[in-house]
């Protein structure tokens, strides 16, 4: 009983203790003054920005500045405000200040009442505290026009260059899909590249869709009644848009088994960002010095190609040598020198062994796990067993299994094994197309659903490709003696059912 009640006095303590610091941090002297926002409306969206700074002053909040962290906004008391978004189209984001003709035009609107909030390059955001103030805009087709000389002048060609890089891109990826589609199925980070590329020309080409569209309504509707067709950016699509990009590269960071390339990734994205940050804060800098508008868009562009194809390629060069240092693929159990080169014993574990199939008393083999990629998709791995240089005439072991995890992705995995199955093995002569063939054989043995061999100037080879209900095996068992259904039947056991 004696120690109950401290307790309780202590517990009663803590909790008016918290209430009273959640009152002061919500309406006290430990009140948040700033905050800063990532907003997400476009450029020409002046009826969704100028809504969603009236509901910000509402909640006790104007905005300050706008810079390219975030739109900045100071605490006020909440109140009912009215907000301008106007469009100068001989503006620019180096200039170091206001031109004069901004600076009487921004005299002329405090004059009127209304205030200037922010501005960034093309666009000025003022507010009014009037109840009914005159707008500043009263001609439509004026506003329509000046809207679309500011989108001409800057947002407009970024979102061209942004399609034109896009389409490259995504023609780039199809047309490894069809040279080499293993290598891209088999890769989270190629696929994630593809699903990056493919929602930012998805973004860009509604995002100039809508644009266009609200251009030609604002235009004809200007000429027509003088009438001003508000806008809609649609913020929540880009906001979705953004957490798919996010979603997709977290997902791609825990189901890629290579902390190598993991990390590699990560370095990558914030050596990127960190230096866009630095050349934006260099422009800010030239722009409190009072370098000119040109002398500062043309330094920034310079310092932007040179970090472009030096910087950047060195930083990742270089993460790319400390994360091989701290995260090496395979360390070697021996080596051996053959005519002065040394060479490398590797001891992977290996799901088929020469020694699961022939009984041999050499024990200097070398077993490797060349590739082993992971996706989402599909998972392909290459091993090797194989004697040193100077036993060459020891029987050695190479194969190919290709996972498929997504059923739709089978035939492409399994045209793509056909293809490279019987490819140029060393013709005597080029163009003898008929040099190398693949037989199909019978599967049965096998326990496969197709079986093909390798035929080089008519002489079969010991070298199949088998393609099961999940999986499609290339094997060539370098082996110069009889090679049975029991052979046949253990690489089955082995290989077939990963």
């Amino acid at each position: 009983m004696g120690l109950t009640k401290p307790i309780e006095q202590n517990k009663l303590s803590y909790q008016g203790t918290f209430m009273y610091l959640k009152n002061i941090i919500r309406g006290g002297t430990l009140m948040k003054s700033t905050k800063r926002c990532f907003v997400f409306y476009s450029f020409y969206d002046r009826t969704g920005i100028e809504a969603y700074l009236e509901k910000q002053a509402e909640k006790g909040w104007l905005l300050d500045k706008i810079a390219f962290n975030g739109w900045h906004f100071r605490r006020i008391e909440p109140q009912k405000l009215h907000f301008s978004v106007v469009y100068f189209a001989r503006a620019s984001v180096f200039d170091p200040e206001p031109s004069e003709a901004q600076l009487s035009f921004q005299d002329f609107c405090e004059h009127t009442g209304w205030k200037l909030a922010a501005s960034n390059a093309q666009m000025q955001i003022f507010y009014n505290e009037a109840a009914d103030p005159t707008p500043i805009e009263t001609d439509a087709t004026l506003d329509v026009a000046a809207i679309h000389a500011s989108a001409k002048k800057s947002h407009l060609p970024a979102f061209y260059l942004s399609t034109f890089t896009g389409i490259f891109q995504m023609l780039l990826y199809l047309f490894r899909l069809v040279i080499d589609p293993l290598q891209l199925i088999t890769s989270n980070i190629d696929l994630f590249m593809i699903i990056y590329w493919l929602l930012l020309l998805i973004f860009v080409i509604v995002e100039m869709s809508h644009y266009h569209s609200w251009h030609r309504k604002a235009k004809k509707a200007a000429e027509i009644d003088g009438s001003f067709v508000t806008t809609n950016s649609h913020p929540y699509f880009k906001i979705v848009m953004l957490g798919i990009i996010f979603l997709a590269f977290v997902l791609m960071l825990f189901v890629t088994n290579n902390s190598r390339l993991s990390l590699i990734a990560i370095a990558s994205i914030v050596i990127v960002l960190g230096l866009t940050a630095i050349l934006l804060g260099i422009s800010q800098w030239m722009k409190k010095l009072k370098f000119s508008a040109t002398a500062n868009r043309n330094i920034t562009i310079i310092l932007t190609l040179f970090t472009s194809f030096s910087v950047t390629g060195m930083l990742i060069i270089g993460v790319i040598i400390i994360s091989e240092t701290l995260f090496p693929e395979k360390i070697p159990v021996a080596t051996y020198e053959v005519n002065g080169w040394t060479h490398k014993i590797y001891h992977d574990p290996l799901p088929l062994t020469v020694e699961d199939l022939i009984e041999t008393d050499y024990d200097n083999y070398s077993y490797e796990i060349n590739t082993h990629n992971k996706s989402f998709l599909a998972e392909k791995l290459e091993a090797t067993q194989r004697p040193c240089l100077d036993a060459l005439d020891q029987p050695r072991l190479d194969y190919i299994i290709t996972t498929v995890k997504c059923p739709f992705v089978y035939e492409w995995c399994q045209n793509a094994m056909l293809d490279n199955f019987a490819h140029d093995y060393g013709r005597p002569i080029p163009e003898d197309d008929t040099w190398e063939k693949r037989v199909k054989v019978d599967a049965t043995p096998w326990n496969a659903n197709e079986a093909y061999q390798l035929e080089l100037g008519g002489e079969l080879q010991t070298r199949f490709l088998l393609c099961y209900e999940t999986c499609i095996v290339e094997i060539d068992l370098n082996y110069d003696g009889e090679f049975t259904d029991a052979h046949k039947k253990i690489i089955s056991e082995k290989l077939g059912t990963p």
